[in-house]
């Protein structure tokens, strides 16, 4: 659908975008996952036309010259954070770009129509645009956007300022509008968004792209320190690579030593074992010393905090080093875990992911 080429961007000198390189595929949706000011909005803009790139170029995979810019701009459309609408009717608010493009009164009305449907607004249509709630204005903006039958959607944090529950309408909404092909771009700093909508992502850090891969890779397969404690990885232990094996490498930390994948790291290297939360199992007390069980660790419990619903966050204090631990409540009950206790615990071999140390 478009590729990009070592694509910059700056703003007085300042640099906003450096070095982009991707492709984003026909008919994906492709999320672009930062913190606030790593960018995103920039690299959207600078996509859809409405930003010129200071270096670099986007290629665009669509039918027509690159030359004939409005031509290229009407394949595209794009949603903004904040929903810029009109103070009148859903009606007028989402005809007002056909009329624009002087469509006939007969094709305005029936794409209205049809597009409410979609959207989940069918029979607003004469409500005040300054009377919806956040989450209806936010679909009236997506009304105005998908009129045109984009080939190519940009969503600028599309569910930033909204509550839960019409965060999960746009969600659905935004896989609806995807279903039938529409490759959509979607920047957001919520990795739980990002996890449930996308095919691929690509973390932005500081105007830079520091990796680009499927959900699972993303948090399970992190390249630098950066994406790990980014997208929740909480236990990074630094380390040397002691030994290696055959299928397993021994990483010894400071405070103990890990058996872990082995990968193209050698002996004597500098390294960061990774380990999320929930790949961290918590052994009952009478577990033998010698178990199957790899990477048996016991500490005690300083700190419980609700994750909300039917999880909890364990902090385990290792020696100097405290680990965090994600349990369900009803394990937790079971368990007796409780502030204070001893607790043993098992890091799973096969989801300790090991990164270069000074790959931030």
């Amino acid at each position: 659908m478009l590729r990009t080429e070592n694509l910059c961007k700056s703003f007085e000198g300042k640099v906003a975008l450096e070095e982009i390189n991707l492709e984003i595929k026909k008919g994906e949706i492709f999320a672009v996952l930062g913190p606030s000011g790593a960018g995103k909005t920039t690299l959207l803009r600078v996509l859809n036309l409405l930003e010129k790139p200071s270096n670099g170029r986007i290629l665009f995979h669509l039918p027509g010259s690159e030359k004939e810019k409005l031509a290229l701009r009407r394949k595209m459309a794009m949603v903004f954070q904040e929903a810029p609408l009109f103070n009148r009717s859903v009606y007028e608010n989402v005809a007002y770009g056909l009329k624009v493009r002087k469509e006939r009164e007969v094709v305005i009305k029936e794409r209205v129509e049809r597009t409410l449907v979609l959207v989940g607004l069918s029979g607003y249509e004469s409500r005040n645009a300054a009377t919806l709630s956040g989450g209806e204005r936010q679909r009236v903006a997506f009304a105005m956007a998908t009129i045109f039958e984009p080939e190519l959607l940009f969503l600028d944090e599309p569910t930033a300022n909204l509550d839960p529950v019409n965060e999960g309408i746009i969600e659905e909404l935004i896989l609806r509008i995807n279903r039938p092909g529409v490759t959509i771009v979607l920047a957001t700093h919520k990795q739980a968004e990002a996890l449930a909508l996308a095919s691929r992502i690509a973390i932005l850090n500081s105007g830079r792209i520091e990796q680009i891969g499927t959900p699972e890779e993303i948090f399970y397969e992190p390249k630098t320190r950066f994406v790990a404690e980014f997208v929740g990885t909480k236990n990074i232990f630094e380390g040397e690579v002691k030994s290696k094996h055959g299928n397993k490498m021994l990483v010894a930390t400071k405070n103990f030593d890990l058996e872990v994948p082995s990968n193209s790291f050698n002996a004597g290297e500098q390294v960061c074992v990774c380990i999320r939360p929930e790949e961290i199992m918590v052994l009952r007390e009478d577990v033998p010393a010698k178990t199957a069980h790899r990477n048996v660790l016991s500490g005690e419990i300083t700190q419980i905090i609700s994750q909300g619903g039917a999880m909890l966050r364990l902090y385990v204090q290792v020696q100097e080093e405290c680990l965090v631990v994600d349990v369900p409540r009803h394990v937790a009950k079971v368990m007796n875990l409780k502030i204070g206790k001893k607790a043993k615990l098992s890091l799973k071999f096969g989801s300790c992911h090991v990164i270069l140390r000074d790959n931030r």
